[in-house]
């Protein structure tokens, strides 16, 4: 079974789509739909072949670049090449060479597949110089960018487990024990990407998928085994049988690990309320690989648990060492003491920090992917700069303006001047380089008639196409607030116009631009499912009002100042240099509503894990201050350990060349190390102090209350709630 997942999982980068698919119903679709089957899918999906010719004799590079234009348009992937010159008046250099192509695709993912026959056409063919053709354009970026995430990917995972195998092993001075959670959580990780990969025939999956699942089921995964083992070794150190260890382990770290996966899962289950299609292999993924290493955790590991037996101690005594440089139990038995001390400054100085890391949250902008975030050495960017350089960035990916008219005789004297009033007002716009329409009569008649060919539908006479090509590169945010005004521009003709005339703007910066507007018109939907279903499942698992009222405030402070330090350094550009940060325009939506659904199940492992223990303490010792103190105590240590580790996760993704991926990494590595010191050790352990016995009231029914027993019995072969049970390290 693991070797067919891990076939599955090899071959998941070749099934990694477009993130453009799902806009159905957006007007940008309808663009799409319609100038594909009427018009040139050299517009729909544009794809272009740039090559630099510096140094060569003219009639050598002339008679090479022929020969590259006819082996494209003998492929049978592509419906027609265009040589650039043909279409462009005042062809910038004759050393430089470009040509736009038509490829054979109905949807953005099979133009990408259209891509590398491009590249291999051009592999197969023999120039005069050291400088080959590009292949750019659209389709081609996106291709370029699953594989750099793909490499990303990699790059990640070979940083990521060797220091997660350091920081177990110094936590559980054991070479076995270390080596346990790596082998279940990748296994997990392997059989989640196994199943997507199948999955990949049916939806669309985005560039995100594989990173996110990695990231998510190492973190999540390893921190669930961590948890799990810590438990069972500490029942084992108090002379317990294995079985009886294992068994007591399932019905306490084993019901907070099952408790911890539903939250995580729900988190991303609400992506689903998103109505892009991309997103459902998001949501999927998320929960797929939550609930792939809490199932490993549950069943494989106890398994390998039982085989290793006594061998699961080996090594200890090389390791011996550690242990007698360990500190960590008094300092947090010291901060026990100072947090119940001093409740009040505690929570008053944890929510001041994460006020002021909130505050530059509230300059944040959203962007795009932009040909910049590609990695530079990719062939589509630097067929991209070089295009951009030479004829300007908006020929790559113009705006394109659909046009309905009432009837197929639209081509007179009236509809020519109401198309030139439109074309003049479009070329007020600001950004506005250059407008190409049917009735365009500049340029030599052979230009005339390339244009003629690509903005006339042959199968609809009712239709017709402007192109807009924009000043700035058509994926920035000048160019995003361009499109709002050419869509306000548009609105206003249609209502001033003649009957029956009807506008659509479309094009590829349409497209992720309406997605992003699609995202953001659903994130409060998205966030107030998040809030609740979060809430509902913590007070069923807590028993508790106000605690689950206080895990969703603090949960979405630490939200909040996590999109604070991605804005800190991403958008304005804090330590971008220090840390080899790639500085953009703005956040990623796709990024952005990623980290407040999996945040938001993230931390519910350690709001259970650290309530848990002190639940159990209380009910013990009916004294809140002693109970917070010997919880913050017996799991402070354990939470410290899975934070370090999920943080070390999650930015060996924090530094690749893909910037979304570095962004989800860097976001939710802050997030983690916040959510882990400042809320676990800092706010949680204040409030509760604050709120006394009433921090576990519940409406309708007593405070708690449980007979006394002798220390170190709490437990017994009968069901407890999932409130009840604690997985301390044995610390």
């Amino acid at each position: 079974m693991g070797a067919f997942f891990s076939h599955l999982a090899l071959d998941f980068a070749s099934r990694i789509q477009s993130t453009l698919s799902g806009t159905a119903g957006t007007p940008s679709e309808k663009v799409r739909q319609d100038v594909v089957k009427n018009f040139s899918t050299a517009l729909a999906f544009p794809t272009a072949i740039v090559w630099e010719a510096k140094g060569l004799p003219a009639d050598q590079a002339d008679a090479a670049w022929k020969g590259l234009l006819d082996a494209i348009h003998a492929d049978p992937t592509v419906n027609d090449v265009t040589d650039g010159q043909v279409m462009v008046a005042n062809w910038p250099r004759s050393d430089w060479h470009a040509a736009f192509v038509a490829v054979k695709a109905t949807t953005y993912g099979d133009a990408e597949k259209v891509i590398p026959h491009l590249r291999g056409d051009i592999a197969k063919l023999s120039f005069p110089s050291a400088s080959r053709p590009w292949v750019t354009g659209g389709p081609a970026l996106f291709l370029d960018l699953n594989l750099a995430s793909t490499e990303a990917l990699r790059g990640g995972e070979m940083v990521a487990l060797p220091i997660t195998f350091l920081i177990l092993l110094v936590v559980f001075r054991s070479l076995v024990a270390a080596f346990l959670p790596v082998l279940v959580a990748t296994l997990g990780v392997v059989c989640t990407l196994g199943i997507l990969s199948f999955l990949a025939r049916w939806m669309p999956v985005t560039f995100f998928v594989p990173n996110l699942v990695t990231m998510i089921g190492l973190g999540v995964g390893i921190d669930y085994c961590l948890i799990y083992l810590a438990r069972y070794r500490r029942e084992r150190a108090n002379h317990l049988t294995t079985q009886e260890a294992l068994h007591l382990t399932r019905i306490t770290a084993g019901k907070t690990v099952l408790a911890s996966a539903v939250l995580v899962m729900s988190g991303f289950l609400t992506l689903l309320f998103i109505p892009l299609e991309f997103f459902n292999s998001i949501a999927v993924g998320g929960m797929l690989v939550v609930a792939a290493v809490a199932l490993a955790t549950l069943t494989l590991l106890p398994a390998m648990i039982f085989l290793v037996g006594p061998r699961l101690e080996w090594g200890s005594a090389l390791l011996r060492p550690i242990r007698s440089c360990c500190v960590g139990p008094r300092c947090y038995e010291w901060w026990g003491r100072v947090v119940i001390h001093r409740p009040w400054t505690c929570m008053l100085a944890g929510l001041t920090i994460l006020f002021i890391l909130a505050v530059p949250a509230l300059r944040l902008k959203v962007a795009s992917v932009e040909a910049k975030n590609i990695p530079p050495r990719s062939e589509s960017r630097q067929g991209y700069e070089s295009l951009a350089q030479n004829l300007g960035s908006g020929w790559m990916m113009p705006a394109i303006i659909l046009v309905q008219h009432p009837a197929a005789d639209w081509l007179n004297a009236e509809g020519i001047a109401q198309e030139k009033a439109l074309v003049d007002q479009l070329a007020q716009l600001p950004n506005t380089e250059k407008v190409l329409t049917v009735t365009d009569p500049s340029g030599s008649r052979r230009e005339q008639q390339t244009r003629m060919g690509l903005l006339t539908s042959f199968d609809d006479p009712t239709q017709s196409v402007i192109l807009m090509l924009s000043h700035s590169d058509p994926q920035s945010a000048t160019s995003r607030d361009w499109l709002d005004r050419i869509t306000a521009l548009l609105a206003q003709n249609e209502k001033t116009g003649p009957a029956g005339v009807h506008y659509y703007l479309g094009g590829l910066p349409s497209v992720t631009h309406s997605a992003d507007q699609v995202i953001i018109s659903s994130l409060p939907k998205v966030i107030l499912v998040t809030l609740c279903s979060t809430f509902i499942l913590l007070f069923i698992f807590m028993r508790s009002l106000l605690v689950a009222l206080k895990a969703i405030i603090l949960n979405l402070i630490c939200v909040m100042a996590a999109y604070g330090f991605q804005v800190l350094c991403f958008q304005e550009g804090w330590g971008a240099r220090l840390f080899h940060f790639n500085p953009t325009d703005g956040l990623n939506t796709v990024v952005l509503v990623i980290c407040f659904c999996a945040l938001f199940g993230l931390s519910m492992d350690y709001e259970v894990f650290i309530l848990s223990a002190v639940r159990e303490s209380w009910l013990d010792q009916h004294n809140m201050n002693l109970a917070v103190q010997e919880g913050l105590m017996r799991v402070a240590g354990i939470i410290t350990s899975a934070a370090i580790i999920m943080i070390s996760v999650f930015l060996s993704f924090g530094f690749v060349d893909v910037v979304e991926i570095e962004q989800l990494g860097v976001g939710l590595s802050f997030a983690v190390l916040l959510d882990a010191t400042v809320i676990r050790l800092l706010l949680v352990p204040s409030i509760m102090t604050i709120m006394g016995r009433w921090a576990f009231w519940c409406p309708g029914q007593a405070l708690p209350v449980a007979p006394r027993h002798p220390r170190g019995h709490h437990y017994s072969d009968e069901k407890l709630n999932p409130a009840e049970s604690t997985h301390t390290a044995g610390l």
